[in-house]
């Protein structure tokens, strides 16, 4: 498909009086190098360029650093992000985004802080805004190119100095206390506001939501009003009823003889029929959900992994600062706890603006996140998994289970490993329903298949880490690329940017395809896929539900790489979310809930499977909990 951009990728350098300059470059993530001047016109009749086209390349770059618009583009996440920079009288003017595929909130932020940073400071190396590295690197990217075709040095652009913060101690105090504004903490907020209790949260991150913005925003969860308004022979037997689902769960449960085994899943049960009561309180307020479709589950709208729960986070804090009285401060991660006789009174947290906050409060929550972001817990507890590149939430550093820790708080099931999914090889781009979307199958750096592709992310990577190198492979055929496409896929996910990346080769068949990837094994391989697919043979890697592929026509190869993102391990809560010791005493004043806890479902003896719902659920468990003990 023509890329409406790509008249855009020709430089062009309009001229005259006052008029702006126009250019448009495919920036990469590190190209802020100058651009390479237009070969001469070649002397021959038949090479050579009429004057006007010269004349036109001669000034696509000016010689002097030159008064204009300049659109250019850089590659982030999602694709290209296309920006305008005017440069007036020497300076950066002003820097603006034009069109993106960033997810919203996460990106969003990054799109109006990231420029407005770089105008200030008029530095171009000016710091990344935390969460949203890959975004600013490409508005960075795109704006030293700018500068490039205005006839600039980036380097004259650069020398950044962070603002120096302005210390004050700033006195607060509230009924709860909560250190993190994603969805277990927004519902935790809420659920002890309606009781009446003052609530103050701090967040670490310049925006409320957490996880929400980055995940595919399902929510595993039976007999909702929506499914009810659905119909619930229209949805798919095993999420029809919690009892159903439930007895999924007991069909994934651990052995026996495991610490973790507990057939009664009491966990579990408290995760389905407390989310089932917090989905239908955000259909209250008018939070948004797509219509049951395929999945069978509320999907926050407009869809997994598409802008991510954007409606849900402006919803939720809408409704707990503006009717409820909760008080959210941002970008003032929480430093320590306050403790007086064993309880737990409060904490400190540090703002960007250099502000102390001293929070006092009759009980604390941490709705941190887990710790897949620090490397010396992943160093001690799940180093396997570190051969792989980690792309869990910036935030997701265990900050709250080292707080919990050093009040006196035991840490569980440190040792059940990571769930990942799979991110482009060569972009890192996120890519996680690839294999919804785009059917084929997956190889290794040989060409060889070694998993099937239907299994759980959580145990297709424990085949993953089996393999020697980490070279692996998304291959499909011409039909299945469409699938790259929003309307070519039930999800309506955009991949097509994909095919700018690098991440995906060509072949003209599957010969081709294998001579050029090197992948030596491929072509037996895909012979043995349509060999099962067609004859009804036994597939060797257990995948069920193998399709033929068209081989004799066009074939693709997308490099990927299992990412972990979510680690399963945290602070040890009862059923009711007291933080407890070792010994099941709980710390007074102290309650924990959503991924710092870790899986709930491996407490009783069940993988994870889907976070948003064990937050929602249990934060309104929790803040339940924390307004009756307080009453």
């Amino acid at each position: 498909m023509e890329d409406v951009r790509s008249d855009l990728s020709r430089r062009g350098f309009i001229a005259g009086a006052g008029v702006a300059a126009l250019a448009a470059v495919g920036a990469s993530l590190a190209g802020c190098g100058k651009a390479e001047q237009p070969a001469p016109a070649s002397q021959d009749g038949a090479d050579a360029k009429p004057e006007a086209d010269a004349a036109e390349a001669k000034k696509s770059i000016p010689e002097v650093f030159t008064d204009g618009v300049y659109i250019t583009n850089g590659m982030s996440m999602h694709g290209l992000i296309d920006v305008k920079t005017v440069i007036a009288d020497g300076a950066i003017a002003e820097v603006k985004v034009l069109n993106h595929g960033e997810s919203r909130v996460i990106g969003e932020y990054a799109l109006e802080a990231m420029p407005a940073r770089i105008v200030e400071s008029q530095c171009v190396d000016a710091d990344v805004i935390t969460g949203a590295t890959l975004t600013s690197m490409a508005i960075k990217s795109a704006v030293s190119e700018a500068i490039t075709n205005a006839g600039g040095d980036p380097r004259d652009f650069s020398g950044y100095v962070a603002p120096a913060p302005a210390k004050q101690t700033v006195e607060k105090s509230a009924d709860v206390a909560i250190m993190g504004a994603g969805p277990a903490g927004l519902m935790a907020a809420w659920a002890a506001a309606e009781q009446g209790k003052s609530v103050i949260i701090c967040e670490r991150m310049g925006y409320t939501g957490g996880c929400v913005p980055i995940t595919g925003c399902g929510v595993y969860v039976q007999e909702t009003q929506i499914q009810k308004a659905w119909g619930l022979d229209h949805v798919m037997e095993s999420h029809r009823t919690v009892e159903r689902r439930l007895e999924v769960y007991a069909e994934r449960l651990v052995k026996p003889d495991s610490p973790y085994y507990n057939p009664d899943m009491p966990f579990i049960k408290n995760i389905l029929y407390s989310a089932q009561r917090a989905v239908d309180k955000m259909l209250q307020i008018g939070v948004p959900f797509c219509p049951i479709g395929n999945t069978g589950v509320p999907v926050l709208s407009p869809g997994d992994f598409q802008i991510g729960g954007k409606h849900a986070v402006q919803i939720l804090t809408n409704y707990v600062t503006t009717q409820l009285g909760v008080e959210i401060i941002t970008e003032a991660p929480v430093t320590s706890l306050t403790t007086e006789g064993g309880k737990v009174v409060g904490f400190v947290a540090e703002g960007a603006d250099g502000s102390e906050y001293h929070v006092s409060a009759d009980a604390v929550i941490l709705a941190s996140g887990g710790y897949i972001m620090n490397r010396d817990l992943m160093e001690e507890y799940q180093s396997d998994d570190l051969k792989f590149p980690l792309m869990g939430p910036p935030w997701a550093t265990g900050d709250g289970m080292l707080l919990a820790k050093d009040a006196g708080a035991a840490w569980c099931c440190m040792d059940k490993g990571v769930t990942s999914h799979y991110h482009a090889g060569v972009s890192l781009a996120e890519t996680s329903y690839i294999h919804y979307c785009v059917p084929g199958v997956v190889v290794n750096g040989n060409g060889d298949r070694f998993v099937d592709e239907t299994i759980s992310y959580i145990i297709a990577l424990r085949k993953f880490k089996e393999e020697p190198t980490t070279d692996f492979y998304w291959i499909f055929d011409d039909s299945a690329s469409y699938g790259l496409y929003p309307n070519g896929n039930n999800f309506g996910i955009d991949y097509e940017f994909l095919l700018e990346t690098g991440d995906i080769i060509k072949g003209e068949n599957y010969q081709d395809l294998a001579e050029k990837t090197g992948l030596s094994g491929l072509v037996d391989a895909l012979d043995t896929v349509n060999d099962c697919a067609l004859n009804g043979a036994e597939d060797p890697c257990g995948n069920k539900s193998l399709a033929a592929m068209q081989l004799d026509g066009p074939m693709y190869a997308m490099k990927i790489v299992p990412t972990p993102y979510i680690a399963q391990g945290g602070v040890k809560i009862d059923l009711d979310g007291h933080v407890q010791r070792e010994d099941d005493s709980i710390i007074e004043g102290l309650y924990a809930v959503g991924d710092v806890t870790g899986a709930l479902e491996n407490r009783d003896g069940a993988d994870y499977m889907i976070g948003l719902t064990q937050a929602l659920g249990y934060g309104l468990i929790v803040g339940e909990t924390v307004a009756g003990d307080l009453a």
